[in-house]
């Protein structure tokens, strides 16, 4: 094989991973830094009097939040979902509030109106969950005997990541959760770019992720962390037909839950279409939760 041959390969061979590199760079990028959603607005939509907060996570990062005071004495923490903003969750805030629940919601890092850089998929997000309990111990007109925690998608991963370790939260309920974060990169992988295989593009984008992060995705497995919840009572929710994370997550996660432990499968619905497909039933079934393990003499 001749010299320039040689050169002429070799050229093409790094040019093929400088392409593999930058198009996985490329990937992990669009994952940690989505568009920050920001739907203020929204709040019109809903008949909702409250007044914006912000308070720190634990390393630091402002958060800004709704807090809607209600009139039973318990409070219920919204977290949405990856990508998405605090106003993900003003459907759940309205009739949760209306049935007397004080609510707070907020953005997390890196999403809506808060500070921030990068999403981690719950992992860094524990911090806010963590500061958004310490804020509510800050309100003289909170009782922290009866705070639960409801948490949509990536923020389902949060509360079940971190609420074991909070002695103030008192119940959990968990909508469209994923228990291994691994499954999900794979399956939205797939999605971004279905004509790339997973190997090695997928890898080397979460290696990439590690090095801006810190975190290691495949690391993130809210399963290992449901049973830290016991006693305290958890309500999982999961659409039959979510194909962006599938119903046997729901299925790990309540095999590995321990003590008071329910799962709600919701026929037809997909990743976003519980509230949509169950309607009354969904609203009375949280309502009726939270009442039952926040509102019980302590």
């Amino acid at each position: 094989m001749n010299s320039s041959l040689v050169a002429i390969l070799a050229i093409l061979f790094f040019f093929v991973v400088f392409l593999v590199v930058a198009f996985s760079v490329y990937f992990g990028e669009r994952v940690i830094r989505q568009p920050r959603e920001t739907n203020t607005d929204e709040l019109k939509r809903y008949r909702l009097k409250g007044e914006p907060v912000s308070f720190f996570s634990r390393d630091g990062i402002k958060l800004v939040g709704m807090f809607f005071p209600g009139t039973n004495g318990a409070t219920v923490i919204l977290l949405h979902g990856f990508s998405r903003s605090k106003e993900q969750m003003l459907p759940q805030a309205s009739f949760l509030n209306a049935a007397g629940f004080s609510i707070l919601m907020f953005d997390f890092r890196a999403s809506g109106e808060s500070g921030g850089h990068f999403i981690t998929f719950g992992q860094k997000e524990q911090y806010d969950l963590e500061g958004a309990v310490r804020y509510l111990r800050s309100r003289p007109d909170i009782d922290k005997r009866r705070i639960g925690v409801f948490g949509f998608s990536m923020g389902g991963a949060v509360a079940l990541l971190k609420s074991g370790e909070l002695p103030e939260v008192k119940a959990v309920v968990v909508n469209s959760t994923f228990s291994r974060m691994l499954d999900v990169i794979k399956i939205n992988f797939r999605d971004y770019v279905p004509k790339f295989p997973f190997f090695p593009f997928g890898y080397i984008a979460l290696l990439y992720i590690r090095l801006r992060t810190g975190v290691y995705f495949p690391h993130i497995k809210p399963l290992n962390y449901i049973a830290r919840l016991d006693p305290r009572p958890v309500l999982i929710i999961h659409g039959s037909h979510d194909e962006t994370i599938p119903q046997e997550h729901a299925s790990e996660l309540l095999k590995s839950a321990r003590g008071n432990k329910e799962l709600w499968y919701i026929a037809g619905a997909d990743h976003h279409g519980t509230y949509r497909v169950a309607g009354q039933q969904y609203e009375k079934r949280i309502i009726d939760f939270f009442t039952k393990y926040l509102l019980s003499p302590t």
